[in-house]
């Protein structure tokens, strides 16, 4: 569909949507029986709204310039070469300005998740202190992906996009077009499981897709070196390492695990010839990506709940890393127990419109690392509590707000970690 004609569906989508809202607060002014089931639909309208509009905004960019770029024939073949694949439909790589991009990535962001829960999501990681009261996630995670970036990948529809900056004859930006390329053909032949199949899946997707992307692009820059005499030295951008330092550890390690962690894990399968198994069977699990998965996980279950049960996720060993990490940033040490990780899953549950709590069970491999987490979640309770102290073991620490946080060890390798709104 052209984009001009998409854009017109989009707008009008858009103002029907509009309608349907304002029909509903009438409906809500003249029913007072049906005010809390028209309240939650006209929050999920909102959110739809709001993403048609960043949509809107992306498609008038391409649909006022921008187009395609001619792909290489010479790269296709690389890509499908190096892992054994052909593509189903020819690659689609647009040109966009680059101030537009981070309109793109932060649309596409938003897009995955179910309508409202990178609302509660954001709540949820407030409330653990992975994120600060200031910080939002979309936003800065697109800034980590946009800046400075030559191309870029939209998991959403398949399509590559490169900037206005893209030079065809500069070998740098044809090992970024090459990225995305392998990025389109992995997706045409493994692409997500309809709906959203939660945190984990997500981003152990992602990190073995884009692992992979990356090391048939340094692939290629080496054959290059070897080619031509090329370096392989893409220009570092200060901008973009600055932007890292300055955002939240969550933020930097979600951004970096593609590269950090699911790098390496392509790079062992793609020497052993073992990559197609594991592309048909993905990891599950952010745990089975690093070097040593650690112990066989198990799920957990909460005990029966008083209140609205708005989310319920898996932070996952990434998350529990990332935790740790927030509270005592660059320290290997410090984060060893997250590779002690068995488990965990925490939950958002609203007792009122304005009150929610939070509860996140974590299971760990060994006695010694629940001390260590258990240490670790005194220490951010106090730190959320803005307290001088740490509170004990089954203390409660009072957050100026009124908000209530405590650190439980429930057995010798269980961790509980609750932070409740005011009573």
């Amino acid at each position: 569909m052209r984009p001009p004609t998409l854009l017109a569906l989009l707008v009008g989508a858009a103002t029907g949507a509009g309608g349907l809202l304002q029909g509903l607060q009438w409906k809500k002014a003249a029913d007072t029986g049906l005010q809390e089931e028209n309240a939650t639909r006209i929050r999920e309208l909102e959110s739809e709204i709001q993403l048609l509009r960043s949509e809107n905004d992306s498609l008038r960019s391409l649909a006022q310039g921008g187009g395609e770029i001619e792909v290489p024939t010479a790269l296709e073949h690389y890509v499908e070469d190096a892992l054994g694949l052909e593509f189903r439909s020819s690659p689609v790589v647009h040109r966009v300005a680059f101030e537009e991009l981070r309109g793109r990535v932060i649309a596409s962001i938003e897009s995955r998740f179910p309508p409202n829960s990178l609302d509660h999501r954001q709540q949820a990681w407030r409330l653990m202190g992975l994120l600060g009261p200031d910080d939002l996630f979309a936003p800065q995670l697109a800034a980590t992906r946009s800046l400075g970036a030559r191309s870029w990948f939209d998991d959403q529809t398949g399509d590559g996009w490169v900037t206005d900056q893209y030079e065809p004859t500069s070998i740098p930006d044809q090992g970024a077009l090459l990225r995305v390329l392998v990025r389109i053909l992995l997706h045409q032949h493994y692409p997500p499981a309809p709906g959203y199949s939660g945190d984990e899946p997500d981003r152990s997707r992602e990190a073995l897709h884009h692992g992979t992307a990356l090391a048939l692009e340094n692939r290629f820059l080496a054959r290059q070196a070897l080619g031509i005499g090329f370096t392989g030295s893409q220009n570092r951008n200060n901008d973009a390492g600055d932007l890292l330092a300055s955002l939240p550890a969550y933020i930097r390690g979600l951004a970096t695990f593609p590269s950090r962690v699911g790098l390496p894990f392509a790079e062992r399968h793609l020497n052993r010839d073992a990559l197609a198994p594991v592309l048909h069977s993905p990891p599950l699990l952010t745990a089975q990506l690093y070097p040593q998965p650690g112990e066989t996980p198990i799920a957990l279950e909460f005990p029966e709940l008083s209140g609205t049960l708005v989310l319920e996720e898996s932070a996952g060993r990434l998350g529990l890393e990332l935790w740790l990490e927030t509270l005592n940033p660059g320290d290997a040490p410090w984060l060893e127990p997250a590779a002690a990780w068995k488990g965990d899953r925490y939950r958002l549950v609203a007792r009122s419109d304005t009150q929610l709590d939070l509860d996140w069970e974590i299971e760990l491999a060994t006695p010694d690392a629940a001390t260590r987490v258990a240490e670790a979640g005194r220490i951010m309770a106090g730190f959320l509590a803005q307290s001088d102290t740490d509170p004990a073991e089954g203390e409660t620490a009072i957050a100026p707000d009124g908000s209530r946080i405590s650190v439980e060890t429930p057995t010798p390798t269980r961790v509980r970690f609750t932070h409740h709104s005011p009573e």
